[in-house]
């Protein structure tokens, strides 16, 4: 979302077309649009406990005053505040002496973490995964506050649950833009803030990616692709169209290319991805793979969740997630095919993933980590992906090593990463 509103502020505020792409372009790229940018909380908070990129993380999306690392009750985040503003006011310095044509890209990206401290303001959640056996930094994790969201979904990303911030997001962002120097000396005429805020009620209850389409074609942007993959439910007619605005993505090396993980275990999870993506969810070809309690019965709910985070239109599954369970209902998209990409390879369903650490990692389609053992003594490993239908998200599909034999898969959890 962060690139239409971007796109239509810059053109309010006076910019150039091409400028305010770029603005907009560069905005957009730190959530999962270039591969520098595919970090999880389940890698810098958890798994790897990287601190450079947990800091990284905080300074784009999670601005505070206080600094990592350190508990998540000294770093809130507060919306427009001195942590958030600081980073636009230097990118606006170095923008200053004639060099403004240069730095569109870098006053994009400082606008990334103004806008995030409205949807993230207050104390950062800490993600809990203890039973699978992942533990998690206190001191370096980060996620939605719990009283806008939970560390597995983008309701405090919603704009309809929080029209009042969307509001002051969208009116801070614009001043901004409007303190940006000239570029080539060319004067910007700009719309009075009085006139643009009127339309924004619109843009912030739209609650389907068709009716934020038709807010932004009914303010001349046509081209409304980047709301693919975000969480928004497709609504009535909506054509889905992948995004092109992601800086090209190298292709991933083979899965065996990650250092120090059992070849088995490699294997194992390559055909099970490969399986789940290349073919229909509907025909559960990777059944097989999963633990049964029962002989023959894999838990349902992870059966469930399985074809779920393979549903072309994301943002209704995670509608449906966030429903009581008692209230949900068996979607009938889960059981037709047309809701369904089939990819030709894994490599065409992924965004890419790099181990997060001091040493340099190759660029790989799923990465794959050790856990302790499980109380009975078994194996166990977690697989980290994230999906071209889920770009914002970060899934881990768990396993275990069954009677010291085959390797199964036991639980999937998740985090929203941006």
């Amino acid at each position: 979302m962060h690139f239409g509103l971007t796109y239509w502020l810059a053109k309010q505020a006076g910019f150039a077309p091409r400028d305010a792409e770029a603005v907009a372009l560069a905005n957009q790229r730190l959530d999962a649009g270039s591969i520098e940018y595919m970090t999880s909380p389940l890698q810098f908070a958890c798994l790897s406990r990287f601190a450079p990129d947990a800091a990284d993380i905080q300074a784009r999306h999670y601005p505070s005053e206080g600094k990592l690392p350190s508990r998540a009750q000294s770093r809130p985040v507060v919306p427009g505040g001195p942590a958030a503003q600081a980073v636009v006011e230097a990118a606006l310095r170095r923008a200053d002496g004639g060099k403004a044509a240069f730095m569109l890209g870098e006053f994009g990206r400082s606008l990334h973490a103004l806008q995030d401290s409205w949807a993230h303001q207050g104390t950062p959640s800490v993600p809990d995964w203890h039973r699978y056996g992942i533990e998690c930094d206190a001191n370096l994790a980060m996620a939605a506050p719990i009283d806008r969201s939970t560390p597995q979904s983008h309701a405090a990303d919603l704009t309809w649950r929080w029209p009042a911030d969307v509001e002051a997001m969208a009116k801070s962002t614009y001043a901004q833009m409007l303190k940006y120097p000239n570029i080539n000396g060319a004067r910007r005429t700009a719309v009075p803030w009085e006139q643009l805020q009127p339309a924004l009620a619109g843009f912030a209850g739209a609650r389907t990616k068709r009716a934020k389409s038709d807010w932004f074609a009914a303010n001349a942007v046509a081209d409304t692709s980047f709301l693919d993959g975000t969480s928004l439910p497709d609504g009535s007619a909506w054509k889905a169209a992948r995004w092109k605005g992601r800086r090209d993505i190298p292709t991933p090396l083979p899965p065996t290319a990650q250092a120090g993980v059992d070849g088995a275990l490699i294997d194992f999870y390559t055909r099970f991805f490969s399986d789940w993506v290349t073919t229909s969810p509907v025909d559960k070809r990777w059944l097989s793979a999963l633990a049964s309690e029962r002989p023959q019965q894999p838990d349902g709910v992870l059966v469930d969740q399985l074809i779920g985070w393979r549903l072309r239109d994301h943002g209704s599954y995670l509608a449906r997630e966030a429903q009581p369970h008692a209230a949900r209902n068996a979607s009938s998209a889960l059981r037709q095919r047309a809701s369904f990409e089939v990819f030709k390879s894994l490599n065409d369903a992924v965004l890419p993933l790099i181990v997060e650490g001091d040493k340099p990692s190759p660029i790989l389609p799923f990465l794959v980590f050790a856990l302790p053992d499980s109380a009975g003594g078994n194996k166990r490993a977690v697989a980290l992906v994230k999906l071209l239908d889920s770009p914002y998200d970060t899934i881990g599909i768990l396993s275990e090593k069954r009677n010291g034999l085959d390797w199964k898969i036991t639980a999937l959890i998740s985090a929203a990463d941006y």
